[in-house]
């Protein structure tokens, strides 16, 4: 191999995952997966993110989709139609690059359970919640997600409350709030409740799959868990079926199959893997951080769909990225 060629590949080394191609001169080249924990990485801050902006870029352009989708889609139909999509595009990609991996049964039922609970249970908990209440009461609890991944962190012991951070993380969620206040109506009761626990599912999920998953690849554990996520929408389908008789649109148009593939791949999929990625080199609580930012996202592609600024976001926004940089300045892990 050329001295650019193996320059090229070196760029990519990391201990933790490899990929192999097989070439026809039988030569097997070692690849790195970017996406996984390197503990040799001299700048972990760096790439988790960016790993977190990127997550939150494609999470934030789900948001305009599923609005759309969801004037002609039921709500449960939806969720599963989503994961369905999704773990066709994981699944594939995740048997390719490790098709030579074989995981114990442990490994399987601990996953799937982090998915059935965290991500399956919290998503469904999280549409009750606005059902209950209202968008922007669950958008203002959405905000709160920092606070409960701190607290995560905290109980186990793998993070020391700083001023810095404590600053930081305030910042994040005055400036969260900030973001989504332009009419605030925040409705009490069973829904806040709701919504509450959804959030601190997704922190306590997401750090799960780390924690409970360490032997796995980033990709590994978005599959497994979603997996499970999959696995409870499947049941809430049939239950909602026989119940209710909800179904799947009998015609589905070019445009609701474009929104469906950018809610299911990108702003599910590949910002899921992005989203862990981050988790595993920062950490659940400063990832968390970086959600109180989405607002501004969404409203990029608002604008770009013909919407208009709005300078409460913008000014939100801000400030939450200022409260991003704070916490990470001599913070503890």
């Amino acid at each position: 191999m050329s001295k650019i060629g193996q320059k090229l590949f070196d760029l990519f080394d990391s201990p933790e995952r490899e990929f192999f191609f097989q070439f026809n001169l039988g030569t097997r080249m070692k690849v790195i997966s970017p996406l996984d924990q390197d503990p040799g990485l001299k700048k972990p801050q760096v790439s988790g993110n960016l790993f977190a902006i990127g997550s939150m870029v494609l999470w934030a352009a789900g948001f305009p989709a599923a609005e759309a989708l969801l004037e002609t889609w039921h709500p449960i139909s939806l969720i599963f139609a989503r994961l369905v999509l999704t773990l066709l595009v994981l699944y594939p990609v995740w048997i390719w690059t490790e098709n030579k991996k074989r995981f114990s049964k442990e490994i399987w039922v601990t996953g799937l359970s982090i998915g059935f609970v965290g991500f399956g249970v919290g998503t469904v908990l999280l549409l009750f919640g606005q059902w209950y209440t209202n968008p922007v009461t669950v958008a203002l609890v959405s905000t709160t997600t920092p606070i409960m991944a701190t607290v995560i962190e905290v109980i186990k012991r793998q993070r020391t409350m700083t001023l810095t951070f404590t600053l930081g993380l305030l910042a994040s969620v005055i400036g969260g709030c900030i973001a989504v206040s332009a009419q605030i109506s925040v409705d009490l009761g069973f829904g806040l409740f709701l919504s509450i626990l959804a959030c601190f599912l997704f922190a306590w999920a997401s750090d799960a799959s780390i924690s409970k998953l360490p032997e796995l690849s980033t990709l590994a554990r978005t599959t497994i868990t979603f997996s499970g996520a999959f696995l409870f929408s499947g049941i809430l389908l049939v239950i909602f079926w026989f119940v209710t008789g909800v179904s799947f649109p009998k015609i589905i148009s070019a445009h609701d199959t474009g929104n469906l593939l950018v809610y299911s791949i990108l702003a599910m999929a590949i910002s899921q893997v992005f989203f862990l990625s981050s988790v595993a080199r920062i950490g659940i609580a400063l990832t968390s951080i970086h959600m109180n930012i989405a607002p501004f996202y969404v409203m990029f592609f608002v604008v770009l769909s013909g919407g208009s600024w709005e300078i409460n976001v913008v000014i939100g926004a801000t400030l939450v990225a200022l409260g991003v940089a704070i916490a990470q300045r001599k913070s503890v892990r």
